[in-house]
C-alpha cells in the first residue's frame, strides 16, 4: 500500500519581466490563487456551470486537480467535503518581495499520483500566467525553464525550456517504496529519537481546535489521515492499515522538548471573497520512543506535507536524527 505513493518533483524557473514583479513575503498564496484562476480557464470544459453540475464533472482536470471532491462520504476519513489536493507548492523563504526586472526566482511544486499526468497543464498555466501578471499590480514576469527533479537520486530531467517547442514530459518519480528505504537507512543509524522541524506553518488540529501542542498522535493521527487520502483518491489503492494499533503505538511515542511559535499568514480568497488568517506551528520538537515503524510515514511527509493547507506549502517538515 505505502510502496504505491508516487511524487513527481518540479522546479519553475522565472524571471521578473520589465516592471518588475511585487510578490508578499508569503509567495505560495499567490502563485497558488493566481494558477487556480488561469488553470480553470484553460482546463475547464463547461465554464458557464458550476463544476458540481457539471456532466465533464468526471474527467475535466480542473475539479480533480483544484476542487477535488470524494466519491463516497464515509469510510477511515469519515464524511467530509474535501479531500487531499494532489499537489503542493514549495516557494523560498527568503522573505523578499521586490524583483527587478530580469531578477530570476524559483519555486517547486510537487504532483502525486495520477495528477503526475497534468504536468504539461500545469507547466502552460505558468506559461500564461507569466503574459497576464502576478502580485501587486499584475506584473508580467517569463517561464524560463522547468525541471522535473529527483532529489533521492539526483536526477533531473528538462520539461520545458523558452524559445524550444513544445512540453517533453518523460516524468522521473519517486516512489514509496523508496521512501520506505530512505527510512530504513536513518533507522539503522538511529537513536530512539528523532528531531521533526516545523519548516513552515504546521496546521494541526486536535478535538476540533487547532493546536500548538505538537504531541506525536496528534502529528501521526493527521499524517495517517492525508497519506490514506492521497492513497485511495489519486492513486486508486485502498490502505487497510491496522489503524487502531498504529495510533495506540504513536500514544506511547513521547515529546520530550520543543521550541515552537505561532505564525500566522494572512491570505485573500479571490473565490470566497474573503480575507483568512492561516497559521501553524514552527520551530522544532523532539521525539522519543520506539519510532522505527513511524520512520517511513515521516520521511513521506517530508515529500507531502502535513495538516491543513498543505497545497500553500504549509505543515513543511523535515526529520533530523539525534
Amino acid at each position: 500500500m505505502f510502496e504505491e505513493l508516487k511524487v513527481a518533483e518540479y522546479r519553475f524557473t522565472l524571471e521578473a519581466g520589465e516592471r518588475g514583479l511585487e510578490l508578499p513575503a508569503w509567495k505560495a498564496s499567490t502563485f497558488r490563487g493566481a494558477f487556480g484562476h488561469v488553470f480553470k480557464r484553460l482546463s475547464c470544459m463547461h465554464p458557464e456551470q458550476a463544476c458540481g453540475s457539471c456532466t465533464a464533472l468526471s474527467y475535466c482536470a480542473y475539479p480533480y486537480v483544484f476542487e477535488t471532491r470524494p466519491d463516497q462520504d464515509d469510510g477511515f476519513m469519515g464524511k467530509y467535503d474535501q479531500v487531499p489536493r494532489p499537489y503542493l507548492f514549495e516557494v523560498p523563504q527568503d522573505k523578499q518581495t521586490h524583483y527587478e526586472a530580469g531578477d530570476m526566482l524559483t519555486f517547486d511544486l510537487r504532483l502525486f499520483g495520477k495528477a503526475i499526468d497534468y504536468a504539461p497543464l500545469f507547466v502552460t498555466t505558468f506559461k500564461e500566467l507569466g503574459r497576464e501578471g502576478i502580485g501587486k499590480g499584475r506584473k508580467p514576469y517569463r517561464l524560463i525553464h522547468v525541471e522535473n527533479r529527483d532529489e533521492y537520486n539526483g536526477k533531473q530531467r528538462r520539461v520545458y525550456m523558452e524559445h524550444e517547442s513544445g512540453i517533453v514530459h518523460q516524468p522521473i518519480v519517486i516512489t514509496g517504496k523508496e521512501i520506505i528505504e530512505r527510512a530504513r537507512t536513518a533507522e539503522a543509524s538511529g537513536t530512539g529519537k528523532i528531531m521533526i522541524f516545523f519548516e513552515t506553518p504546521l496546521r494541526l488540529k486536535w478535538k476540533g481546535k487547532y493546536t500548538d501542542d505538537i504531541q506525536f498522535h496528534v502529528l501521526f493521527r493527521t499524517l495517517l489521515r492525508r497519506m490514506t487520502g492521497l492513497l485511495q483518491f489519486h492513486h486508486d489503492v485502498a490502505p487497510e492499515w491496522p489503524i487502531r494499533e498504529l495510533v495506540e503505538r504513536a500514544e506511547t511515542v513521547r515529546l520530550v522538548a520543543k521550541r515552537v511559535k505561532w505564525l500566522d499568514y494572512d491570505r485573500y480568497s479571490a473565490r470566497q471573497d474573503v480575507k483568512m488568517k492561516m497559521g501553524g506551528v514552527v520551530g522544532w520538537a523532539v521525539y522519543e520512543g520506539e519510532l522505527a515503524e513511524f520512520l517511513p510515514w515521516l520521511k513521506a511527509a517530508e515529500r507531502v506535507h502535513v495538516g491543513k493547507n498543505t497545497a500553500f506549502d504549509l505543515g513543511r517538515i523535515r526529520v533530523g536524527g539525534m
